[in-house]
């Protein structure tokens, strides 16, 4: 584990997760807005008793490379089992493999600096990112701040 800034970054191995998520394209810079309503779909679905979760909210990005500033984007929530597609929520799995990862701790308005330290530290190391990302929000409560831990895929 390297401190690249306020971050520290590692790299460690991903195991395969299965999500319940909604997937958009969409530009970068509007994923604040809109996320909540592909993440409500899932949670609806778990409402009805479709799909269980596990609570924990992932989103999962993958570069376009054919179209500047967009991102397919997986919206999704930790699954404990398998199941069959609800309307637009379907079952993912996050990607394995070797990950360069940190903490983000605070202001979800502020996760870029995160992305940025963990790119900057894969670039003075040498690491080949894949354009596949992912960020799993800690469960919070109003007493904490908010934890995210955000991960690149290395190539």
């Amino acid at each position: 584990m390297e401190s690249n800034g306020d971050y520290s970054v590692q790299v460690t191995r991903s195991g395969p997760r299965i999500l319940a998520a909604v997937s958009a394209r969409l530009p970068v810079k509007s994923v604040p807005a809109m996320f909540a309503r592909h993440l409500d779909q899932v949670y609806a679905a778990a409402k009805a008793g479709q799909v269980h979760l596990d609570g924990q909210n992932v989103f999962v990005y993958r570069d376009v490379p054919e179209v500047s500033g967009k991102v397919d984007a997986d919206f999704g929530v930790g699954a404990t089992a398998q199941f069959a597609a609800i309307g637009n929520v379907k079952m993912i799995t996050l990607p394995a493999g070797e990950v360069a990862s940190t903490t983000h701790r605070g202001a979800y308005s502020q996760l870029g600096l995160a992305h940025s330290a963990v790119i900057d530290w894969c670039r003075a190391h040498g690491r080949l990112l894949t354009g596949t990302r992912w960020e799993v929000y800690g469960h919070w409560t109003s007493d904490d701040t908010p934890q995210t831990l955000v991960c690149h895929l290395l190539g």
